[in-house]
């Protein structure tokens, strides 16, 4: 199968609702009382750090309904977003506003796409999500990687959020930030945005609403006449012959870590993930029978690196596709070693 920027972001409108997620599942949103047993109200001395790990920290939890706009490039789109606990799972659901009626419906580690034909797709099955219930890094691979420093109060939609920002201790990431709401530790937005200060993406919360809970139905597909039904695992996760290519990197930037090694991708995947805690990258091997589509592209905060190299009298395409820079993507690729 060959990726292209087009087929990447499609892709990773579904697959990575997780990646939408990332922000907005990773606290808690019942309202939480910041003073503590001594009669401290605890934001008053947290650092940077300690924003993020509250914040963190509060994801289990969650519980909330609101909208939010996803921007990248030149694109926005709205999205509305219900998130909860059921039977002591995380449940979550997606709606895109924008175009074509597409939904994301998560129930505990089970991932649904509902498409405009009003076909239901199964991409994850329980206990084998590569997204658990933490979808931020731990604070300790974080600060491997990054730097954290405070940004300062702001208001944003119509709460008061702190701002806090990590900066990457090399040049083969960008810089993140967010604003996390005081009383909740919800962040209301996050940017990713380059070394010289160009913001890449942005989420922002345009409605926000806690709520102490909510209902099953809440999760229910908003599309009319759609059933949800689990799959067997040899259903969801689909492997061919051509999945199981045996390659390695020789080169990874500092913090990142390949998801398969969590057991969440066969060893010898031909498609393998990767993140340092904030975001991720991609790489695919396949083998085919003509050189095209090579060089580097850029689609907003995503980058698509294409290069080819021989093997055994086979051609294979390496593709790099995530949220990193385009050096860094170029770097990825050229380290490919096919073994």
């Amino acid at each position: 199968m060959s990726f292209t920027v087009s087929s990447f972001r499609m892709m990773k409108s579904l697959v990575a609702a997780a990646a939408l997620l990332v922000v907005y599942a990773a606290a808690q949103a019942e309202t939480v009382d910041p003073v503590n047993d001594a009669g401290t109200d605890i934001r008053q001395s947290l650092t940077a750090e300690g924003w993020y790990q509250t914040m963190r920290e509060r994801a289990p939890e969650a519980h909330y309904q609101g909208i939010f706009v996803h921007q990248a490039g030149n694109e926005s789109q709205s999205v509305e977003i219900v998130h909860g606990t059921h039977q002591g799972a995380i449940w979550e659901r997606l709606l895109h506003l924008d175009g074509p009626v597409r939904e994301v419906i998560r129930q505990g580690d089970a991932l649904y796409c509902v498409y405009p034909d009003r076909s239901v797709e199964q991409i994850q099955q329980k206990g084998s999500a590569p997204f658990g219930n933490n979808a931020l890094g731990q604070l300790k691979q974080l600060q491997t990687a990054y730097g954290f420093r405070m940004l300062g109060q702001e208001r944003i939609v119509g709460r008061l959020a702190m701002g806090i920002q990590l900066v990457p201790r090399d040049k083969a990431r960008h810089v993140y930030q967010m604003w996390i709401d005081q009383e909740t530790f919800v962040p209301l937005r996050t940017e990713l945005m380059t070394l010289k200060g160009e913001i890449l993406e942005r989420y922002q919360f345009a409605y926000f609403s806690p709520a102490n809970s909510l209902t099953a139905d809440a999760f229910s597909p908003k599309t009319p006449g759609i059933e949800l039904s689990s799959a067997e695992q040899d259903e969801v996760l689909k492997s061919t012959p051509e999945d199981v290519i045996e390659w390695r990197l020789n080169w990874l930037p500092v913090g990142f870590a390949d998801q398969g090694a969590k057991g969440h991708a066969p060893k010898l995947s031909a498609r393998r993930i990767y993140s340092d805690g904030i975001v991720m990258f991609s790489v695919f091997v396949e083998a085919v029978d003509e050189i095209k589509d090579q060089g580097v592209a850029r689609v907003g905060p995503t980058v698509l690196s294409v290069m080819h190299k021989d093997w055994q009298d086979q051609t294979h395409r390496i593709t790099v596709v995530g949220e990193i820079p385009v050096a860094t993507a170029k770097r990825i690729a050229e380290s490919v070693e096919l073994m």
